[in-house]
């Protein structure tokens, strides 16, 4: 009985397939039930849902293409040609919009959909435990109300993204290119993850299959803004991608500590936005495709000698994940929907350092000590309605605690273990290479043969050579061991190799 505890402490603590996969089944299994008894025992409540169904109307039973006139109860349609499709289909499947019951078990299928989704990213990775699934589902209150009790647009748009992030890993470009440019269609939040989008395809591919996926992530765009971009391009650029919009105070989740002056305040928006910008530069050179020597290593490999890279993914998915966290960190304001934004992104990000365990003992349990109380409090300031000084405040505290952990724990590049008689090494025999070539226009010196060969008789060069060589006679396995052997003792001796062995072991590999 006890050997059993420990294989199954063991199996939920320790990252390993078969553990994920029970666990993801299970856990797919009560989210079906429990997002079933929130529609039944928990009221819906009406936000956004009569005023999409209105936007549709304005646009199927009016026929409105201005997108300045189109618009319901809440306000003006601000979301892209996207939008207004996918609830067209929603309009038909649910009495236009008047079977709310059917339109959350809908939603239900999305969620369900969404979760599965996430599930196969994170075993991509290989680099999160299986008890660390259950922060990704059961403990997300606010998601499961966005999802089936708000029937928000954002968890729409998000679902689609997982599709398009799960067709990066497997390197399926074209395909989730065309499902990311259809959730921008949806919202264009998903936008933050457009920075590291561009540098994966870039490291992944050569320039004109690069340039050929950009394109038709705009041709999509295109494509779904079509009949309005056609009537009047100029409103709907300005609605369907506002950069300017204002939020209302009483909503914003994450600036409740400030002035409502100094919130609205064009100066802070601005600082924000540089403060967005040079810190997602500043972190994706130092931090992005870290096991690949780095953002710009890669970049110059790829860029001057022409040597593609594949990326991988943990390290793809974390470049796409601290793209959208940043973006997120300054937004100049979050609503309570905006948190299916990262969500299922947050426990990667907390975890992707999780060290390789083979025991109980080596369980770090100090990890879980402090990980899963920030997860819970996270979820806590997304809970508080509505919103105050204190729990925007610590939002901003649990995002700089992420932050700090990932800088802290951030993966050493190869190259930082090489070592300087290393770099010196082969400085050196660059130089003998360059001197070579130069002197001789070859890298090997031609022989020096005796007066009586002459320059132009082959046969006796040939034979020449061959009498100077050192008879050759096979070598057995043994010998070659042993000779080897005899060569890596004098390496580790001089120093050659004592610092470089971890270019190709890596210390905490899954």
């Amino acid at each position: 009985m006890r050997e059993l505890a420990s294989r199954v402490i063991l199996g939920l603590f320790s990252v390993n397939n078969a553990g994920f996969n029970a666990m993801s089944a299970i856990l797919m299994i009560v989210e079906a039930v429990l997002s079933h008894l929130v529609i039944l025992k928990v009221k819906y409540t009406e936000i956004d849902w009569s005023t999409y169904m209105q936007q549709v109307e304005c646009y199927t039973n009016k026929g409105i293409l201005n997108y300045t006139r189109i618009g319901g109860d809440t306000g003006p349609i601000v979301y892209p040609g996207g939008h207004l499709f996918t609830y067209r289909i929603l309009y038909f499947l649910t009495s236009s919009g008047k079977n709310i019951r059917l339109a959350q078990h809908i939603f239900q299928v999305f969620y369900l959909f969404n979760v599965y989704m996430v599930f196969r990213i994170l075993k991509k990775t290989k680099r999160i435990p299986p008890i660390v699934l259950l922060f990704v589902t059961v403990t997300g209150y606010r998601i499961h109300s966005i999802f089936m009790l708000r029937l928000f647009n954002d968890p729409l748009a998000m679902m689609l993204f997982y599709v398009a992030m799960d067709r990066f890993l497997h390197q399926k470009w074209i395909v989730g290119c065309v499902f990311y440019s259809f959730a921008v269609s949806i919202k264009m939040n998903v936008l933050l993850f457009a920075p590291a989008l561009f540098f994966t395809l870039i490291l992944n591919n050569y320039f004109m299959p690069t340039m050929g996926y950009l394109s038709l992530c705009a041709l999509i765009q295109l494509y779904v803004g079509g009949p309005f971009l056609l009537h009047d391009w100029k409103s709907y650029v300005q609605r369907s991608f506002d950069l300017g919009r204002v939020f209302m105070f009483k909503w914003t989740v994450n600036w409740r500590f400030l002035p409502e002056d100094l919130f609205l305040d064009k100066r802070f928006h601005m600082a924000l936005l540089v403060g967005h910008i040079t810190f997602l530069a500043i972190f994706a050179y130092y931090m992005w495709f870290r096991r690949l020597n780095g953002l710009r290593l890669s970049l110059y490999l790829r860029a001057f000698d022409g040597i593609l890279t594949s990326t991988g993914p943990t390290d793809t998915f974390y470049a796409f994940c601290t793209s959208n966290l940043i973006g997120i960190a300054f937004s100049r304001s979050l609503h309570y929907q905006f948190y299916s934004w990262y969500f299922h992104q947050l426990p990667f990000l907390l975890f992707c350092d999780y060290p390789h365990v083979n025991s109980i003992s080596k369980i770090p349990w100090k990890q879980f000590f402090w990980k899963v109380p920030l997860l819970l409090a996270i979820e806590l300031c997304w809970n508080v309605y509505p919103s105050t000084w204190w729990s925007s405040a610590l939002l901003h505290i649990c995002h700089v605690i992420i932050f700090w952990h990932l800088i802290s724990t951030r993966v050493q590049r190869p190259i930082d273990t090489v070592s300087w008689r290393t770099f010196d090494k082969i400085h050196e025999e660059q130089e003998m290479l360059k001197n070579l070539v130069e002197e001789h226009d070859q890298v090997i010196p031609p022989t020096e043969l005796p007066d009586f060969v002459e320059d132009d008789d082959q046969e006796k060069i040939k034979e020449y050579r061959m009498s100077r060589m050192p008879e050759r006679r096979e070598k057995s396995k043994k010998e070659l061991e042993k000779g080897f052997q005899k060569y890596y003792r004098e390496q580790m001796a001089d120093g050659y190799f004592q610092d470089d062995f971890r270019v190709y072991v890596s210390s905490n590999r899954p």
